[in-house]
């Protein structure tokens, strides 16, 4: 019997593990922890409200339009069909 070395022994004492330990293990591996500290000697970065106010303004273009359709388009059938 060749004698045991650490690797070896490493390997006859490890378990089996299930498919599951081994997912969860590779995924906790996979990307750094969502919640990090950021490094002190980093600033943070400053608000765009410009490019945020763009955003709400070019979203609300479509959106009210949009809303005061679905919310009168029985007012508008009613009047383009009078006698149904």
């Amino acid at each position: 019997m060749p004698p045991m070395t650490p690797l070896i022994r490493t390997m006859v004492q490890r378990r089996a593990m299930s498919i599951g330990a081994r997912a969860r293990s590779a995924v906790r591996n996979f990307e750094p922890h969502p919640f990090e500290r950021y490094p002190t000697t980093q600033a943070s970065q400053k608000a765009d409200w410009g490019k945020h106010i763009r955003h709400v303004g070019d979203v609300s273009m479509f959106y009210f339009p949009a809303l005061g359709l679905f919310l009168t388009w029985p007012l508008i059938a009613e009047k383009a069909m009078p006698n149904i």
